[in-house]
């Protein structure tokens, strides 16, 4: 059965605030030294395009990272940190998931004069886009999307953390998990059709035989796919110490709902993108014994732009933020920076201030950016999914 221990429950009201003006610059990141600043000039409008998904099965994410995307624009609007009357405009349209429409709309906010964009919330849509990005000019910040190799200055920047770099959370994460769990055995299930998975498969598998795990199968399924009732039957007769899921998130639900419901009662190892309360109801409570990494939970992550974040997020919108709200927080803030020091809507300039970012003061904590992409130094948290659908942390 699941051996994980308690050592502190998620908070989910009476976090300490702690809202100033220079807490919300704080998140904005530390630029490098010979940066321009935008300070003291003409008052701008920066229009910033965001292609989101509010529908569809990805909505689950895409929701919370446009909700946390905008929460960043009020912050950034109302302290001034533009320069006294400089705003962001941020134009959102839904995709649906679509990466045609998401190109379609990057070549309007483009043609209208957009400084930059957020996109990306699949690696679909970021593969489709990533060229038209360099063509068009117009930098990006990718909210969500882990396609390998995707950051590109001065155009494409990514916030997202990797877990799947070499020596990265899910490295450090089987390093804890596989003692602390006394797993001997694995089946890998793997979104086939999605190349960001399949990377990341390669990762975990790599990362388990290191750790003295045979894996006894590697189960292929389809993003599209919505009946797990022939890979839960694998599973089922294999019976392995852990399922590991290099899936998506809602795959990573139907398929614990289907393994649950044929008895398997092992632990399932994944990755952060289980971490919705939307997705524990599709699972049916499926989920219960999931154990997954996090670079940020609200009641886990407790430094400061993180408080101030999870106060302003749970009163501008009546509940407590996931990741994926905390995704969308930090590449608005991150693009945010680069509008300043460039103090110019030319989006060729703001690409160039981009490229000049080494740092952010995150609510994961500090990144240092590297070739555009972000990394955090740690392992975040652990955390485990309860019977009653809360989260726990996980120790050994």
């Amino acid at each position: 059965m699941f051996q994980f221990t308690t050592t502190r429950r998620m908070r989910r009201r009476g976090l300490v605030a702690v809202v100033a003006a220079a807490s919300l610059v704080a998140l904005a990141g530390c630029a490098s030294d010979d940066q321009p600043s935008g300070e003291g000039s003409e008052a701008v409008e920066y229009v910033v395009g965001f292609p989101a998904i509010l529908s569809g099965p990805a909505a689950f994410a895409g929701v919370p990272i446009a909700d946390g995307a905008k929460l960043a624009v009020k912050e950034i609007n109302e302290s001034g940190f533009l320069g006294e009357g400089s705003t962001i405009d941020l134009k959102i349209d839904d995709i649906k998931g679509d990466p045609a429409q998401a190109i379609a709309l990057f070549n309007q906010y483009a043609a209208d004069g957009a400084s930059g964009i957020l996109c990306c919330g699949l690696s679909s849509e970021a593969g489709a886009l990533a060229p038209v990005i360099t063509d068009k000019s117009t930098p990006a910040v990718v909210t969500s999307a882990i396609l390998a190799g995707l950051a590109d200055p001065p155009y494409i920047y990514r916030s997202v953390i990797l877990p799947s770099e070499p020596g990265g959370m899910y490295d450090q994460f089987v390093d804890a998990i596989v003692p602390g769990e006394d797993i001997k055995t694995a089946v890998v299930v793997v979104t086939a059709d999605n190349d960001g998975m399949v990377g990341d498969a390669k990762v975990w598998t790599e990362a388990l035989e290191r750790n003295g795990v045979e894996i006894l199968k590697t189960i292929e399924t389809s993003a599209a796919d919505t009946n797990y009732t022939q890979a839960a039957t694998e599973i089922e007769a294999l019976n392995p110490d852990a399922v590991i899921g290099s899936t998506l998130g809602t795959p990573s639900a139907l398929l614990a709902k289907s393994m649950r419901e044929r008895g398997y009662d092992q632990p399932f190892l994944t990755s952060y993108g289980v971490d919705s309360e939307e997705l524990f109801t599709t699972s049916g409570g499926g989920l219960e014994g999931t154990i997954f990494m996090s670079p940020f939970h609200a009641g886990f992550n407790t430094n400061e732009e993180a408080v101030t974040f999870v106060e302003a997020y749970e009163a501008e919108y009546g509940e407590i933020p996931d990741m994926y709200g905390a995704q969308g927080y930090t590449a608005m803030w991150l693009l945010a920076q680069g509008l300043k020091a460039a103090g110019d809507p030319d989006p060729q300039k703001v690409a160039e201030t981009l490229e000049g970012i080494t740092s952010q003061d995150s609510v994961y904590g500090p990144l240092t950016y590297s070739g555009g992409q972000a990394s955090l130094d740690g392992p975040g948290v652990y955390l485990v999914w309860q019977a009653d659908g809360t989260l726990e942390e996980w120790n050994d």
